[in-house]
């Protein structure tokens, strides 16, 4: 039986997603594994799967990529991130490495656009791109929306390198990873900080103990302490973003944002959003990209932000563009509900077609040394950090995410040589 890995980054943004699609792949009849980002690496190797699906290629995972593909274990890249400007992706959230990413055999895109600007930009070839819609949204579209919204303002706050929950010094050096100069990441982390600061002065200025009632909801990566103790107001709620971005947006009347991938969510969850586009931006960094503009009113002020606000709330306008308007669709493809199912089959015809003999890791000492005693004690240590943070996710969290879907699956964490992973198996 074939056995596919797929990688959760962030519970809170990717594990629902993932759990449709491993549901898709058993229904496949393809032995599938939940398998947390943090501990992949002493994993992968115990679990020894067919087929990996990553959450991105960017230079962090290019490595390991390789060796998977020396192994012949075929890689997926389901991308996260298909809502920023094209430079920026290229320049921080692609591997650099062009050889490297000849390693894909899979690169699932959203749509057309993506898949195109790929191509154009010689990213990945027209036999790696996969257009299967966004598997992200999918719930989004089976799921009965709320119709009494308990807030008019949901305010998506995107400044993770403001105050980033993991320090600034874990976060400089992960941009230094990337790739990034440091005089870069200077003006990158201090546009944050400003733009979050003007965040706290419009809320206080225009939205606070005014007629609105507002769900300020912090970024996953982003503390929310500066926020609770500088936002004035009763009529101000604070979000802890432990639920995915759709539990507020199902809350809420209007999305406010700056130039966020929230924009997306907004849409297909077919509530209107705002972008704080008066605010300054980097070229490359922060502008607002084709999609963006595409779905969110852009104003140019506060005021104009205000009068978008109540016309919106009035009924005088309501969506910038439609969910049915072929413009969504080159962005989008098919907002049915099936991108999980679509993204499985393809997983499915990969394994099935692509005949080759798995070397199981054969001296590639990168994964062996954390078959050590050494290596087994890290990995102790490294599932105690894991858990002290945010990306921690377990059994109760995927089952409770199959219940929202109604499915009799079961789950368990699979034993290898008597040793426990944290890798969570549908079975």
């Amino acid at each position: 039986m074939k056995k596919a890995a797929l990688i959760v980054d962030h519970p809170s943004r990717d594990l629902d997603y993932i759990v449709d699609i491993a549901t898709n792949l058993n229904n496949l009849k393809i032995k599938t594994f939940i398998v947390p980002s943090n501990l992949r690496h002493r994993e992968l190797l115990l679990l020894s799967p067919d087929y990996v699906l990553y959450p991105n290629h960017r230079d962090y995972f290019a490595e390991e990529v390789n060796i998977l593909k020396k192994s012949r274990i075929l890689v997926g890249v389901l991308e996260t991130e298909q809502c920023v400007h094209e430079d920026f992706f290229q320049d921080y959230q692609l591997t650099k490495d062009k050889e490297k990413r000849k390693d894909i055999e899979d690169f699932f895109v959203w749509g057309e656009y993506f898949s195109n600007t790929s191509i154009k930009r010689n990213w990945y070839n027209e036999n790696q791109i996969k257009i299967i819609g966004s598997p992200k949204h999918d719930r989004y579209l089976k799921k009965i929306k709320k119709k009494d919204k308990d807030f008019d303002i949901l305010v998506a706050t995107s400044f993770p390198n403001s105050s980033p929950i993991f320090g600034e010094k874990v976060n400089t050096n992960s941009y230094r990873y990337l790739g990034m100069k440091d005089e870069h990441i200077k003006t990158f982390i201090e546009l944050h900080k400003e733009n979050r600061q003007n965040t706290i002065s419009f809320i206080n200025k225009y939205l606070s103990g005014k007629k609105y009632k507002v769900l300020l909801r912090v970024h996953p990566y982003e503390k929310k302490d500066m926020y609770i103790n500088e936002i004035k107001g009763e009529n101000i709620e604070i979000d802890d973003s432990d639920e995915t971005i759709f539990h507020s947006l199902n809350k809420s009347k209007i999305l406010l944002h700056y130039n966020s991938s929230s924009c997306v969510d907004a849409q297909v969850a077919k509530i209107p959003s705002i972008n704080m586009s008066w605010m300054r931006t980097m070229k490359v960094f922060h502008e607002s990209t084709e999609i963006m503009k595409e779905i969110s009113y852009q104003p140019q002020s506060e005021i104009d932000s205000i009068e978008l606000i109540d016309e919106i709330l009035e009924n005088k306008i309501s969506m910038k563009t439609e969910n049915d308007n072929n413009a969504i669709e080159k962005f989008i493809y098919k907002l049915d509900g099936n991108s999980s199912a679509r993204c499985a089959e393809i997983i499915r015809q990969t394994v099935h077609t692509k005949k080759v003999k798995k070397e199981i890791f054969k001296n590639q000492t990168i994964f062996l040394t954390n078959f050590s005693i050494k290596g087994f004690f890290v990995s102790l240590f490294l599932k105690y950090k894991w858990m002290k943070t945010k990306k921690y996710f377990n059994r109760k969290d995927i089952n409770n995410s199959l219940d929202k879907i109604g499915t009799s699956l079961e789950t368990i964490n699979p034993k290898i040589n008597g040793i426990s992973l944290s890798s969570v198996e549908i079975i």
